[in-house]
């Protein structure tokens, strides 16, 4: 049994572990950002503005089958970190098998129905007609490997449900390599085109998929093929009802912020850009925040399993207080020279225009991202307990209805840009307290049955 790669979460010092295992979480995801950038920027100056347009056209209608198919990939993580930390291995494998035919089975689903609905697609859209053809392409060999992402996405946690967040981080800089070279050969150098940028994803992305089975293969314990195709009815069910709830909050969650973009994009273009620049200014409270989130999933299933709910509480404790000082720290700076950082990010005509607005902006905003960050930790901790139901309707209440009833209610009276960062702000803060009041409730409830079933109610 091979178990050196495993991170057993319910043993240990708490901060020693959590952090072990949220670097490399936080490390994968400024790695995606990466490899992302540099896919516009290698297609902005070989494939010019159309390839670019071209990318940037259809990029939010990709996030809508990802990001339901990345819910339905946690619920699997966090019912297999309960059976890992139960030291139940013969259940354990069969999980494990039935979230290998899951994902598999929903990815080939989603590829096959995006390649025949593409031409729908882009006339919902509105794609312009110049770069349609360009874009049919790009779009139909996206979605011709999209099963790959969502069976990377599935594997990846899988392996962190077992403590391994270090392959996952691994694979990410080889995936990254690739799909630069792959860039830099189809687009660069054979001028493909957007096609030629989804191609190099798509194959980086099933260099992935081979990469974590072999390390999946290496990491959990198994009595038989580890991924012949299972449909365990009940591992099934705990899965879809753990992930639903999660998957439908991660396909309604940009459906809100895109209200609340559309209003921003009526501020006139110096809003925008100003708006613009913050969100690459504060990209680093995100990737913390929302690392944390899963590290505390997992950690909290575990010891759940394990039937360790004393040390639930004081892993939650001690996560959040790591991203809130973390988030602390950087909204500090963020607080204190916003100006030269922003310019950073502009051509010099623009500083005069621009920085006042971006450290406006930024003032407002630095002080209460630490809201957000318990937001994602508690709600993490909270979805760890196998209850998915209620953190999703906090969510959609507390950030999406919030600020969609700001926009139409407070906006057009006011009609400021501050109105719009005022919202966001109100958001975070009743996430926060909220989801806070939420999981006092929910440990408290689980300390008083030490040995909940699952899912807990």
């Amino acid at each position: 049994m091979a178990q050196k790669k495993t991170l057993d979460l319910t043993q240990g010092t708490i901060w020693k572990v959590l952090l072990t295992f949220i670097l490399p979480i936080l490390a994968g995801s400024l790695i995606q950002q990466l490899y992302t950038a540099v896919d516009a920027v290698v297609v902005g100056r070989f494939a010019g503005k159309e390839g670019l347009a071209a990318i940037d056209s259809v990029y939010t209608m990709f996030k809508f089958p990802l990001n339901f198919l990345a819910g339905l990939s946690a619920g699997a993580t966090i019912v297999i970190s309960r059976l890992f930390g139960s030291k139940d291995e013969g259940e354990l494998s069969l999980a494990v098998r039935t979230a290998f035919t899951v994902g598999l089975t929903l990815g080939v689903l989603f590829s096959v129905i995006g390649c025949l609905a593409a031409p729908a697609l882009l006339q919902i859209m509105s794609v312009p007609e110049e770069i349609r053809p360009m874009t049919l392409i790009y779009v139909r060999i996206y979605f011709g490997g999209l099963w790959t992402m969502t069976m990377y996405n599935m594997l990846a946690g899988i392996l962190r449900a077992f403590g391994n967040s270090r392959s996952p981080l691994y694979i990410l800089i080889v995936c990254c390599v690739i799909n630069i070279a792959g860039d830099l050969i189809l687009v660069g150098l054979l001028h493909t085109g957007a096609g030629g940028a989804a191609a190099a994803t798509v194959f980086a992305q099933l260099v992935s998929v081979l990469l974590a089975m072999r390390a999946l293969v290496r990491t959990c314990p198994s009595n038989g093929p580890l991924f012949r195709l299972v449909f365990r009815r009940d591992h099934l069910k705990r899965m879809l009802t753990v992930g639903l709830p999660l998957a439908l909050q991660s396909i309604l969650f940009p459906v809100a912020n895109s209200i609340v973009h559309a209003s921003i994009n009526r501020m006139g273009t110096d809003a925008i850009a100003a708006w613009a620049v913050c969100g690459k200014l504060d990209m680093l409270i995100w990737l913390v925040a929302d690392s944390m989130s899963p590290a505390l999933s997992t950690y909290t299933s575990q010891n759940l399993g394990a039937g360790r709910t004393a040390r639930i509480r004081r892993g939650t404790a001690i996560g959040t207080v790591l991203s809130v000082g973390t988030v602390a720290v950087i909204s500090l700076f963020l607080f204190l020279i916003p100006g030269p950082l922003g310019k950073l990010f502009l051509a010099p005509p623009d500083h005069a225009a621009l920085t006042p607005m971006i450290v406006r902006f930024m003032r407002m905003m630095a002080p209460f991202y630490v809201f957000y960050a318990v937001a994602e930790a508690m709600s993490g901790s909270c979805c760890g307990t196998g209850d998915t139901v209620r953190p999703m309707i906090l969510t959609l209440l507390c950030t999406c209805a919030l600020r969609v009833a700001g926009i139409f209610l407070i906006l057009p009276r006011i009609g400021s840009m501050e109105c719009i960062i005022w919202i966001y702000i109100a958001s975070w803060i009743a996430a926060g307290l909220a989801f806070l009041c939420m999981f006092i409730h929910r440990i408290r409830r689980l300390e008083r049955a030490p040995s909940p079933r699952f899912p807990a109610s």
